[in-house]
């Protein structure tokens, strides 16, 4: 349902109907991991940085995820349906996420040393 790139084109990350979100190896094609967490369908997907990645889901969470260690780093709730759409801003210190519930959240966010807050 959703897939995106990273910056570097090392990684294609994909979403699905079974819940999860998998990091695919470009050069080879293979599985690099597959991060599990959402409880629907994942909707979309963006990328972050070389490390972090973002997933949205029927589910109607929204979360972030470290790609090098295949764990979730922060959930964030507060749409009332699926949640249809994510992005980052420029910056990279907003995640902006679109609903089916008509309204589009803009969410601060920060990498720290512990990872993001």
């Amino acid at each position: 349902l959703a897939v995106a790139v990273t910056f570097d084109g090392k990684y294609i990350v994909s979403g699905s109907t079974d819940k999860t979100v998998k990091v695919w190896n470009l050069d080879t094609g293979r599985e690099e991991c597959t991060l599990e967490g959402h409880r629907n369908h994942v909707k979309a997907i963006a990328v972050i940085d070389q490390q972090y990645i973002v997933s949205s889901s029927t589910d109607t969470t929204i979360k972030v995820w470290n790609i090098h260690t295949a764990k979730e780093v922060l959930t964030l709730e507060g749409h009332n349906s699926s949640v249809t759409a994510v992005a980052f801003s420029p910056d990279s210190k907003c995640i902006i996420s679109g609903s089916a519930d008509s309204t589009i959240k803009v969410w601060g966010f920060q990498v720290g040393g512990e990872g993001v807050s």
